[in-house]
Formats: structure tokens, sequence, C-alpha cells
């Protein structure tokens, strides 16, 4: 088994993946989850307690698997995260970190001291200049994180965007597309991830989440949130079923998604003078039934749900769920996973 695990610190559940490679093959090694019994760990801060509840279900994630991981992979919410994408002119390797500061004084709501910087040099043209994806995080933040594993003897070898893991994922698991974007689904928020080329080029976060569609599932057809859930899992957009009423109740949700990825696809086009080819869903909510016709429908471009384990060689461990149907669910925690495995870290 790998030293290293990608663990996904998510508003519903924990999840992590381990992965190791022999040759040209890739192995599951574990694979888990656990509930999170403080969804608002990091809102509420460093001083709060939720941390150490945080880091029990942790720590019990980890026994269930009978595994002790000396480093961890961790990834920041996207909504955590302050990303852009930069054009510099043209600049030495240790001069960008420098030139970065200064432009990040007008677009992160924090004094500068107070975050830290990362980037990616995703493009330079034939004079020299620069598109660098910029990611900044307060420091307050990724203390939490450091707090959280270091209590449990563990090493936060990265503490990663979404973004970056779930680049690894769409270039491990898509091939043949340039132009793609992503929409991980998460139980509050979904993150959208556009790539160009193989690299991150624009993020954003969606204040809609598979829960705003299960809570629309209750209130206009009167049930608790846990049978709405099951309505949703098991009918989704399809018309003709239930008479179409789960699709009713959702449907004011699905437009207001719909519309903000419309949005997004525009800016991607407008910015880089390209279409987005493809459409590609991950999270706890992709494989609601009729969603990706529906999104294929109203936006007009081809939309899948990913595979994360597909090139990946499952047969060493004892699968918890179906690989195939609930894969996507694991998609953040594979890519984080990923890390220990290519060059491009």
């Amino acid at each position: 088994m790998s030293d290293l695990f990608g663990i996904d610190v998510g508003v519903g559940s924990i999840k992590t993946v381990s992965l190791s490679k022999s040759g040209n093959g890739v192995f599951l090694d574990a694979i888990g989850e656990v509930k999170n019994p403080a969804p608002e760990w990091i809102k509420n801060g460093i001083k709060s307690k939720d941390w150490s509840e945080v880091a029990s279900s942790v720590k019990l994630l980890f026994n269930d698997l009978k595994a002790k991981p000396k480093q961890i992979v961790a990834s920041l919410p996207e909504d955590e995260v302050i990303s852009r994408l930069i054009r510099l002119p043209p600049l030495k390797d240790n001069e960008i970190i420098d030139a970065l500061k200064f432009e990040a004084e007008t677009f992160v709501p924090y004094p500068l001291d107070q975050v830290s910087i990362d980037y990616e040099v995703v493009e330079k043209d034939n004079a020299g200049r620069l598109s660098v994806f910029a990611i900044a995080a307060k420091n307050e933040t990724i203390q939490l994180y450091v707090k959280l594993f270091k209590s449990l003897g563990m090493d936060l070898a990265a503490l990663e965007s979404p973004a970056v893991a779930m680049k690894r994922v769409i270039n491990h698991s898509v091939e043949a597309v340039n132009s793609v974007m992503l929409v991980d689904m998460g139980e509050k928020y979904s993150d959208v991830v556009s790539l160009n080329n193989k690299k991150v080029y624009f993020t954003r976060s969606m204040s809609v989440g598979g829960e705003s569609l299960t809570r629309a599932i209750s209130i206009n057809l009167g049930l608790d949130m846990s049978s709405a859930e099951e309505y949703k899992k098991a009918y989704g957009m399809k018309e003709m079923q239930l008479e179409g009423k789960i699709r009713q109740a959702i449907q004011p949700v699905f437009v207001s998604m719909a519309e903000e990825l419309r949005k997004a696809i525009v800016s991607y086009r407008e910015e880089l003078n390209k279409s987005i080819e493809l459409l590609v869903l991950s999270g706890g909510g992709a494989n609601m039934p009729g969603l990706t016709e529906e999104l294929a429908k109203v936006l007009g471009i081809e939309v899948q749900v990913i595979q994360p384990f597909l090139k990946i060689d499952t047969k060493k461990v004892v699968l918890p769920i179906n690989i195939n149907a609930d894969g996507c669910r694991f998609s953040l925690a594979a890519g984080l996973a990923m890390r220990g495995l290519e060059d491009d870290k």
C-alpha cells in the first residue's frame, strides 16, 4: 500500500484514495469514506473545536482501512481559494511571484501578509508574454489543515486547489479533447474548472449543489430530506417518471445551474477565442438520472460523467462502492492521490 493518501474533506463526507504505480499500470490501493461531523469546521476557524471532531473522523477512516499514511495530499474548498488568470510581460522565473503579489492587490480581498500565493504558467507566447493561473488562500485556513493532520501524526505533503487535483483526473481519463469544462457537484456548492491543452485557465464556484436539488423536491412535494434525496437519485430529470413531478420540482434549480454554466462557457470563448468541446460532471450529484441529457440539450455541447478509475486497476481492494456508478464521487480524492504518481506535481 502506498504511504501517500489523497483526502477530500467535503461538506457531507470525508473521502480518501491511495494509488500506486507499477510499470505502466496504476493500481487502487485503498478507498474509503466517513461522514463529516462538522461541515462548518473551516468557517468556524482555528479556535473552534470542530477541527478535532474532523480529526477523529479522519482517524476512524484510516483505522477502518487499516492504513497508516505517512503523507497526505489535501485540498482547500474552492470557495476558500481565490484564483485568476493573470497576463504578465516577459519575466524570469524569480520575478513572477513579485509581479503576482502586485497584481494580487487588485483581486485578493485580504492583506497580502495574511495569504499565500502559488501559480502555474499556462501559456507563453512568441514574444515571451505569460498567461499565469494564480491561486491565493488565507494562511489561517492553511494552518487549520496543517494542525488537523499534525494532530494525527501525518505529514501534509501538499494542500492544493481542487482545480489542480481535478486537472489530473481530467488529463488521466479524458482523451483527444483540448477544451474541457468540469463541474464538480458537491453537497452545497459546485466547482467549475475550465481547461485548455491540459492546463487550468479559469475556475468559479456556484452556490448550487446536490442539497439545493434535494431541498427543492422536499419543499415542492412535502417530503422529508431523506425521502427527497432517494426520489432525486431514482428519478432525477426524467420526464416520464412519476408524471414528471420530480423534474418539475427541481427545474428552477436546474435552470439556475444551466445559466451559470452558460455564462462560464461564454466567458471561456470570449477570453480564449475557443469553444468548450466537452462538459464533464463529477461529484455526488453527477449521476442524477437525466442530468447529462438535459445539460447537453440546453447547452448544445457533449456532456458526460467522469470515470476517474477507468484506467486504474481496482482488483487489489474490496470495493465499498460500485466503482462505475459511484466512482465520480471520489474524483477529487483520486486527483489528489495522483500527485504521487506524476512528474508534473
